[in-house]
């Protein structure tokens, strides 16, 4: 007979005299150990936030491009929904400004682009990249014919002059892209022989401009602005 003496304890009873009876005690079964609790902590919600503003302050180069397209990743990487890139520049490189707008548009966030002061030639191709394209009062658009003297040199001229045909084709469909009209193509494409500035109404009326200044203080900010400053371009002396 089997008998249960004890939470503790299992007694085993033979049968047999009194005398002779023996009892073996048998230690308790282990209870199974408790499953150590492998809770996995929820990740984090992703940060959803206003609008990231980047200041773009000088020429356009490799180092200014590559820093805005830095900030442009990190602004997706945090939660931002919307990148500002405030534009105050000359100009500059067209390989880097082609290299920012191609980044740019491959990012899952929306850009929009304020001129500050003057945007001229490189830098007007950033400015056509947003969705959402201001002028600040007394800012202009700089248009001229293209010009890349350190490209050329280690070039053959055919291998340059198609070069010139692809940054044209190139410039000429940022252009198209920010104009409400195709038709209106026809008074800024006369920037391949002279100069072509734009003021605000000029801007607004040809669509380049497409919303009002005044709106970006009703935009609700997220994080500390990105200021890209670059130094002064250097003069070519090769």
């Amino acid at each position: 007979m089997i008998r249960y003496s004890a939470a503790l304890a299992v007694g085993l009873c033979l049968a047999a005299p009194s005398a002779l009876a023996q009892t073996v005690v048998l230690p308790a079964p282990a209870s199974a150990p408790a499953a150590a609790s492998a809770t996995v902590p929820a990740p984090a919600p992703p940060k959803k936030g206003g609008t990231m503003v980047v200041n773009f302050l000088g020429p356009v180069t490799s180092a200014s491009m590559s820093d805005i397209v830095r900030a442009a990743h990190d602004a997706v990487m945090v939660g931002a929904e919307e990148l500002r890139i405030a534009i105050s520049s000359g100009g500059g490189s067209v390989s880097a400004a082609r290299f920012a707008v191609n980044a740019l548009r491959s990012m899952p966030i929306k850009v929009t682009t304020v001129a500050m002061s003057e945007v001229g030639s490189s830098a007007v191709a950033l400015f056509c990249i947003g969705e959402e394209r201001y002028i600040a009062p007394g800012a202009s658009i700089y248009l001229h014919q293209l010009t890349r003297f350190a490209e050329r040199s280690v070039k053959t001229a055919a291998a340059a002059e198609r070069e010139d045909q692809i940054v044209r084709g190139w410039y000429d469909s940022m252009l198209l892209g920010c104009i409400s009209d195709p038709a209106s193509m026809a008074e800024i494409e006369v920037y391949n022989t002279r100069d072509v500035i734009l003021d605000g109404a000029d801007a607004r009326r040809l669509g380049m401009s497409n919303a009002e200044f005044n709106a970006l203080r009703s935009k609700t900010l997220f994080g500390r602005a990105v200021n890209v400053v670059p130094g002064e371009l250097k003069p070519i002396t090769e």
